[in-house]
């Protein structure tokens, strides 16, 4: 019967999601809450009991989506990074025309390094010294993302990318700061922190103006 005139009519029933959709809402689930619980307890704490509660599913559903513990954690922190790099792509769109974009690049990179949940994803990478399952579940994505960071940062500074160790000095920014962050751990208000920043800013821009086709000297 059709609706009574005026009467607004019923919406159309929502479409029902297929499996695959719902396996995929719950993996997602799952890594979100493994990023919460790592942020929040630390990789020693950190149990599947837990991730699943707060993804509100049942143990067993994590072992459906992910074969060890290990795989979930490696999976988790793949799961994080392209969130992250979009952030950082983010700021980086709202910069001016007017600012240094090696220096800001520079202390936007350190300011993602500081938040929780990348804080988190150190946690196990220092903690898979001694781990070897989580060794091997952190590098299988491991060089995929720094491709992709390196990617990134072609796009971000064309004018430096044809120069024959821009890759190099992207890892070496990545792994200087990288670095850093865990020496804020301990010294978090430490001086020299700032100042290596400002060190690394000035290697980076004399870098790529000694040449776009002249390496820099290996010993």
């Amino acid at each position: 019967m059709p609706p009574r005139k005026g009467t607004p009519a019923e919406p159309p029933p929502r479409p029902r999601r297929t499996q695959q959709q719902r396996r995929e809402e719950t993996r997602r689930r799952l890594l979100d809450a493994t990023i919460e619980v790592l942020v929040e307890q630390g990789y020693a704490r950190l149990t599947t009991v837990e991730v699943a509660q707060r993804a509100g599913v049942s143990q067993g559903a994590v072992f459906t989506h992910f074969d060890t513990k290990a795989d979930l954690l490696g999976a988790a922190v793949e799961h994080l990074f392209p969130r992250l790099i979009q952030d950082y792509l983010a700021g980086f769109g709202g910069l001016t025309s007017s600012t240094d974009r090696v220096s800001a690049a520079v202390e936007m990179l350190w300011s993602i390094f500081q938040r929780p949940e990348l804080q988190a994803a150190i946690e196990l990478y220092v903690a898979a010294r001694t781990d070897k399952e989580l060794q091997a579940a952190l590098a299988s994505m491991e060089g995929p993302h720094r491709d992709n960071l390196v990617r990134v940062a072609r796009e971000l500074f064309p004018e430096g990318a044809s120069h024959p160790d821009f890759e190099a000095v992207v890892e070496l920014v990545i792994d200087a700061i990288q670095g850093s962050a865990i020496a804020r751990v301990a010294r978090p208000d430490h001086p020299a922190l700032q100042r290596m920043r400002q060190v690394l800013t000035r290697f980076v821009r004399s870098s790529f103006s000694r040449g776009r086709h002249r390496p820099l000297k290996r010993t």
